[in-house]
């Protein structure tokens, strides 16, 4: 049985500093494709070394607008690969057993053996700095919670969008029939992060639009997710710049934002989502007012 996976030390990509003790790369070992008919024989084999030719970039994993490689602490981390070999093993599964979970990215491995799960930057650097092989540890469990995955990965470096990152919280809320609060202790989210992450997707979609390509500052795009429809749309018609309240008033001037107040918790969430901190400031200031 192999060694249970930090998910957490695994996702950090930084190297440190100062020049660690080098790993001496273990030699390569003959680790068995999956046989093409079946699930591999073993879930879990531990840390082993395989041919960087053989293991495919996870495809859910989906780059942002920049490439995530364009900068100098890529490039830093090319070199120091390239000097002292990868220092962190890459977390994969077997080609067979992600594309029977997904099997629509099917086309996306293109013949690999093996999918990245935690690790596509290093991945990328390894083949940057001309390596042939990396260490990996191989568990096909972990593909159950790849959405999770990518999500622990995604709090130690920004590989997805705030609405990618909506989007897998989702996905985890729905295959794992969790509540938010527990997704949020999983991946080592509040649970204010989480939700007001998932009200991104609430966003009309000519305002998703404007937010994705930076129109709608991320503040506000998660305030106007929380409003209905019929109040988004009276903000997009009004056209730029985005408010709350457009321009000339709606409702002859009566705020857009809605408190919901089931309970003290939810009234509470819910003024914290609506408001900026400065607003809450000052509504606080007038409410502890006396007359």
């Amino acid at each position: 049985m192999g060694k249970r996976v930090d998910l957490a030390a695994l996702a950090q990509e930084e190297v440190p500093d100062f020049a660690p003790t080098i790993r001496q790369p273990a030699p390569l070992q003959e680790v068995p494709p999956p046989a093409p008919d079946g699930q591999p024989e073993v879930a879990d084999l531990g840390e082993s070394t395989l041919p960087l030719a053989d293991i495919a970039p996870n495809p859910l994993n989906r780059p942002g607008a920049e490439d995530e490689t364009d900068d100098d602490e890529f490039r830093e981390l090319v070199d120091t690969i390239r000097t002292h070999g990868v220092l962190q093993p890459i977390l994969v599964c077997s080609a067979e057993a992600f594309t029977s979970k997904y099997p629509d990215h099917a086309g996306a491995i293109d013949g690999a053996s093996w999918v990245a799960l935690i690790g596509n930057r290093r991945l990328r650097a390894a083949a940057d700095a001309g390596l042939t092989a990396v260490p990996a540890v191989v568990n096909d469990d972990r593909i159950t919670s790849m959405y999770e995955v990518m999500l622990v990965e995604n709090g130690h470096r920004k590989n997805l969008s705030p609405l990618d990152e909506a989007e897998a919280m989702s996905r985890v809320l729905k295959e794992e029939h969790i509540t938010q609060k527990e997704l949020a202790r999983r991946v080592g989210r509040t649970a204010m992060y989480v939700s007001q992450r998932l009200a991104l997707l609430n966003l009309i979609p000519e305002l998703r639009n404007a937010f994705a390509v930076g129109i709608l500052k991320l503040e506000l795009a998660r305030q106007i997710g929380t409003l209905p429809e019929d109040e988004q749309q009276a903000i997009a018609d009004a056209g730029q710049p985005y408010r709350l309240q457009p321009a000339g008033g709606v409702k002859s001037g009566v705020s857009t934002r809605r408190i919901s107040a089931g309970t003290p918790q939810q009234a509470a969430e819910s003024i914290r989502k609506l408001f900026t901190p400065d607003e809450l400031a000052e509504l606080i200031r007038l409410l502890g007012t006396r007359s």
